[in-house]
């Protein structure tokens, strides 16, 4: 197998980090749902908004890993002209 290269190895880090992060909200979404009892509206936002945040975690590694792909990409052409 090929060694990796740094900015394989930090892309490796992003994506462990959002699964990391879709599972603890995959989490989160099931234990909303497995409640029975009915929660204040101020609870249910509160708990939305760990939700939105995770999501937006979420969407900046992505960006961030798509980002780095297309700056390596772009470098490997530059260097091959």
């Amino acid at each position: 197998m090929d060694e990796l290269t740094p900015l394989q190895r930090s892309i490796l880090s992003k994506y462990e980090t959002l699964a990391d992060s879709l599972h603890n909200l995959d989490e989160t979404i099931k234990d909303l749902s497995r409640r029975d009892v009915p929660e204040s509206p101020e609870e249910v936002l509160r708990q939305l908004r760990e939700i939105e945040i995770k999501i937006a975690l979420v969407g900046t590694l992505l960006k961030g890993s798509v980002y780095s792909l297309v700056l390596q990409r772009r470098g490997l052409k530059q260097g091959e002209a």
